[in-house]
């Protein structure tokens, strides 16, 4: 539960791993932010609710750690025999430990027997029986033949022990309730969490002896259950899937949609809010069912149709989180249209879901070299996830996406660029639209920048602070709405209500100073392209004459440009200096300081205001009001160079030379 929240998972042969859903990192989720927590053929992994730095990890043949991530000591915790004469416990290559959800320091543990502890797994108790047959493997046949031991170079190679649990779930609505699953197919329930019952018997169609690759009771009645079985072990590949409502007395097949003899089922999983939303996870990709599993289909987006060997759901965040075989982790973000998706909706023309609380995270760039082996997984989107269903495919034209501030006013638009029936999603940067756009050429250079790799620049206006606000979708006539909160960065406690309207008020003062700049920039380049174009047009070969005065009056209000130049444009530094300008350079004995553009200026105390959570020092004050003063002093520059064109105009008039204008 913390924020970001981790994800832990085991990898076979290469340990049991933990790891952030996303980072602050601004390049993504890198492989240094993984890190072990136990050895060995890595496999289940729960984490303390409260005590986020406590987690147990399993490896193969039943060992079990907890490790403290204060410290990363570990302490073995795997269930001992009471004393040596007695027949060795047996535990699966992936034995289940299962965390209650009554109380966070009980656990439970699948061997032959069920194991619980009180005290987080110092001491153990058997609560059961052995639930598996019990049978002896070297009395088994293979392949239809008994094989003496003399004979097999690598018997039980790959299972350290047959029979055992492999799967052990707890009811999350009353304690007490267990269900375990076996390798040699059993399936028993306890409702007291002493009397166990078989209730394998009375699940139809499945072969005796198959697999129980997962149990899981409903969060929602106690006496729901569903049961996925895997016979893929004895070259059966059919899909085993039931749900029972009287504690397994009776059992439904709910496989439809799932296709047959394409890879076994390994996972069902219950959404913690919405029972009739389930998913499922085979050797063969994910699916959904909104049903309640009478109807499933495949979900894909870009997950590709790998093994699915776990799901979890996170009751906060709404992410649907999958462990795949081969794809690593694979996460779904804020999957509120899927939990609210139903036949109303579907038939709806427009409809907006929930919308999870915005986080303002303050990204940073913490390494810019790596080493060879270097993976950067992606983090989620940045800012508010909005999601929305249209029934039929929307013409662009038609749609108008608002996000309105705590007072209702529109502060900033969203124009997706494309939209398909169905569920579309779109984020909000958190940002307010601009006051001035962007030029072509800020487009091109963000555009460029992004083709190599780097940082796309911010395009859009200054960040808004934490509140609530609303999201306005219109498709056509028809038009829905959702409220959100935006949500501070959880690390910074230290930023005072007084301190934030300080600096609400200098970045206000600043975007005002935008708009003025971006004004004044417009007339320097109207009367710069006119003057280029006029004096270009000059030089075709049956251009007519031009009066000498006319010409110097010309080269007089080029000088006049060029000197006013440095306060609208700067370098391009994806495009190399012209030979001229190159000259011009090396001919100066050193470089000269020449002050950045005003819009770049002001864009750059915006910037280095809102990445930093204080009030402004005295010298980004100072640095505002200097700012403020060239802004002043450039308007009466334009003022004068309105004049001087308006001059040069006359000229051109009474020697009948077309003139420009200047806005």
């Amino acid at each position: 539960m913390s924020k970001p929240y981790k994800v832990c998972g085991g990898l076979q042969d290469n340990n049991s791993w933990c790891g952030p859903s996303a980072s602050t990192n601004v390049r993504g989720i890198t492989n240094e932010d993984w890190y072990t927590v136990a050895g060995g053929d890595g496999f289940y992994a729960q984490i303390d609710p409260e005590e986020p730095w406590i987690v147990y990890a399993e490896s193969q043949d039943g060992n079990l750690v907890r490790r403290d991530l204060r410290t990363h000591e570990a302490r073995s915790i795997r269930p001992r025999e009471e004393d040596d004469k007695m027949h060795r416990f047996r535990f699966q290559w992936n034995s289940p430990v299962l965390l209650s959800r009554h109380d966070r320091k009980t656990l439970y543990y699948g061997g032959n027997f069920v194991f619980k502890s009180t005290d987080q797994g110092d001491n153990w108790k058997r609560i059961s029986p052995d639930l598996t047959s019990g049978v002896d493997r070297k009395t088994l046949s293979i392949m239809g033949r008994k094989i003496e031991d003399r004979t097999i170079l690598s018997r039980n190679d790959g299972v350290a022990a047959f029979p055992t649990i492999t799967t052990l779930c707890e009811s999350p609505t009353r304690a007490g309730i267990l269900w375990a699953g076996t390798d040699d197919g059993n399936l028993k329930v306890t409702r007291d969490g002493e009397t166990w019952k078989s209730v394998v018997e009375n699940i139809p169609g499945v072969p005796k002896g198959t697999y129980v690759s997962r149990v899981l009771a409903s969060a929602f009645d106690p006496a729901t259950a569903y049961v996925a079985f895997d016979g893929h072990r004895s070259d059966d590949f059919n899909i085993y899937l039931f749900k029972t409502t009287d504690f397994g007395e009776s059992w439904k097949a709910i496989a439809k949609g799932i296709q047959k003899n394409q890879g076994t089922l390994h996972i069902i999983r219950e959404h913690p809010r919405n029972r009739d939303l389930l998913f499922a996870g085979g050797e063969f990709g994910l699916y959904c069912s909104f049903d309640r599993g009478e109807d499933w289909q495949e979900l894909k987006n870009n997950l590709p149709r790998v093994p699915v060997d776990d799901i979890a759901i996170h009751p906060r965040e709404n992410d649907l989180i999958v462990a795949t075989h081969g794809r690593s982790v694979w996460i779904l973000d804020s999957i509120y249209s899927l939990e609210q998706m139903n036949a109303k909706t579907a038939d709806s023309a427009l409809q907006a879901f929930d919308v999870r609380p915005a986080t303002m995270w303050r990204m940073a760039r913490t390494r810019d070299f790596e080493s060879h082996d270097l993976f950067i997984g992606p983090n989620p989107p940045h800012g508010a996830i909005i999601d929305f269903w249209t029934k039929a495919k929307p013409d662009l034209k038609d749609v108008k996406i608002s996000i309105l501030d705590p007072a209702g006013k529109a502060i900033a638009s969203i124009k997706p660029s494309t939209l398909e029936a169905g569920v579309n999603r779109v984020s909000w940067n958190m940002r307010v639209d601009r006051l001035a756009p962007p030029t072509p050429q800020e487009e091109a250079a963000a555009a460029r920048l992004a083709a190599a790799g780097g940082e796309p620049p911010v395009t859009g206006g200054p960040l808004v602070d934490p509140g609530d606000y609303t999201v306005e979708i219109s498709v056509a006539s028809n038009k829905v709405s959702k409220k959100f909160r935006v949500e501070e960065d959880p690390r910074i406690t230290w930023f005072s209500s007084a301190d934030r309207a300080k600096r609400r008020d200098a970045i206000n003062q600043l975007a005002d100073m935008t708009k003025q700049a971006a004004g004044l920039r417009k007339t320097f380049t109207a009367a710069d392209s006119s003057l280029t174009s006029l004096q270009n047009s000059w030089k075709r070969p049956d251009a007519p004459k031009v009066p000498d005065n006319i010409q110097q009056m010309a080269e007089s209000l080029k000088k006049t440009l060029d000197d006013m130049r440095p306060l609208f444009s700067g370098r391009n530094f994806f495009e190399p200096p012209s030979p001229e300008e190159r000259k011009a350079e090396l001919s100066k004995p050193e470089p000269e300081f020449v002050l950045p553009p005003l819009m770049q200026r002001v864009s750059a105390l915006i910037q280095a205001l809102e990445t930093f959570a204080a009030a402004p020092s005295e010298s980004q004050l100072q640095q505002i009001a200097l700012a403020k003063t060239a802004i002043t002093d450039a308007g009466r520059n334009i003022d004068k160079l309105r004049d001087e064109v308006a001059r040069f105009n006359d000229a051109m008039n009474a020697a009948k030379v077309p003139f420009v204008s200047v806005p």
